[in-house]
C-alpha cells in the first residue's frame, strides 16, 4: 500500500513574486530535479462518486499514452481532512516521463466536477527499471543539449568571421574605389578622344581621294554622270 509523504502536500501559493513574473494564476514556485520526477502522477481530491475514473482518464490520455492506473482505497493522507471520505485518489503510470511532465503541469488544479484537483510526482513507486529509464533519457537530453549549444557557438564565431571579412572587404572598396574610378574615367576620356580623332582623320583622307578622283575625271563625263543621276530621280 502507497504511503504518505510529504511531497504529496500542496504547497503554499507564493506571493511575494514580483508582478512581471505573475501568471493569470497564482502558483506555488517548486523547482523538480530528476529524482523527484517520474513517469507515476499521484492524483488526489478526486470526487468519491462511481464512474468517476473512468471520465478523469480522458483528461491524462490527452497528454500522452497511459500505461496503467490504480485507484488507491487505503491512502491516508498527512494532511487529511474530515472530508476526505468523499474523496479518492488514483495513481497513473505513463509511457514517457515527458509525457507524465506535460500532464502535471497542465492538469494540477484543474476544477474536476466542482472539486480542484492535486496531481504531483510518485517516484517511490519506481523499481530499478523505471529509475534506469528515468536518468538515462535525461542523459540523452543533456548531451543534445549540450551539443547543440556547441553548435550554436561555432555558428556565432564563424558568422562573426564572415561578417569582419565582409566589414574589411568594404572598407577596402571603399577606399579604393574612387582612386580607380578617377583613374578609369580619364583613361576613358583618353581613349574616346583618341578615337574620334582617329574617325575624323579618316574621314578626311577619303574626301581627300574622292576630291582627287574626281579631279582626274574629264569635264564631259561629269556632265553625263550627272545626267543620268537626274534621270534616274
Amino acid at each position: 500500500m502507497l504511503q504518505s509523504h510529504d511531497h504529496h502536500i500542496k504547497d503554499d501559493v507564493c506571493l511575494n513574486r514580483p508582478p512581471y513574473r505573475n501568471g493569470k494564476k497564482l502558483r506555488a514556485v517548486k523547482v523538480y530535479t530528476i529524482a523527484q520526477e517520474s513517469k507515476y502522477l499521484l492524483v488526489q481530491n478526486i470526487p468519491s462518486i462511481a464512474g468517476v475514473t473512468e471520465q478523469l482518464l480522458p483528461y491524462f490520455n490527452q497528454y500522452g499514452q497511459t500505461e496503467q492506473y490504480w485507484k488507491l482505497d487505503g491512502y491516508e493522507r498527512k494532511d487529511s481532512n474530515d472530508d476526505e471520505q468523499f474523496f479518492d485518489t488514483i495513481l497513473v503510470k505513463y509511457v514517457q516521463i515527458q509525457n507524465a511532465r506535460k500532464a502535471k503541469c497542465r492538469l494540477d488544479d484543474m476544477n474536476f466536477m466542482g472539486s480542484s484537483l492535486h496531481v504531483c510526482y510518485a517516484p517511490e513507486c519506481e523499481n530499478v527499471d523505471d529509475l534506469r529509464e528515468k536518468l538515462n533519457e535525461r542523459r540523452t537530453v543533456v548531451q543534445y543539449k549540450s551539443h547543440m549549444n556547441h553548435f550554436v557557438k561555432d555558428k556565432k564565431q564563424s558568422m562573426n568571421k564572415f561578417r569582419q571579412k565582409q566589414s574589411t572587404v568594404k572598407y577596402n572598396h571603399s577606399t579604393l574605389i574612387p582612386k580607380d574610378n578617377t583613374q578609369s574615367s580619364s583613361t576613358n576620356e583618353l581613349s574616346s578622344s583618341q578615337s574620334l580623332q582617329r574617325t575624323t582623320n579618316e574621314i578626311r583622307s577619303k574626301m581627300r581621294e574622292i576630291v582627287q578622283k574626281s579631279n582626274l575625271i574629264p569635264l564631259t563625263l561629269q556632265q553625263e554622270i550627272k545626267k543620268k543621276k537626274r534621270l534616274q530621280i
